[in-house]
């Protein structure tokens, strides 16, 4: 049985103060060692994961540093 554990607030506040301050990658960079480390998941999965999660709450900045990177 797989038992659903979201972030800790705490975790969503640094994820929140690191994008709003320009530091998207940072934030995804933290949020993955943190999936691989609390769920112990591949890389693949933790991935996924952290894509997921700045496409459900930060559209609009992941956006932005994506056609960053494709201007690149």
């Amino acid at each position: 049985m797989v038992v659903k554990k979201g972030l800790s607030s705490e975790m969503e506040e640094l994820l929140r103060q690191l994008v709003m301050n320009g530091g998207i990658r940072m934030a995804g960079t933290v949020l993955y060692v943190y999936c691989r480390r609390m769920y112990q998941v591949d890389e693949d999965t933790a991935a996924r994961w952290m894509t997921a999660y700045f496409r459900r709450e930060f559209p609009q900045q992941l956006q932005r540093h994506q056609d960053r990177i494709v201007k690149v």
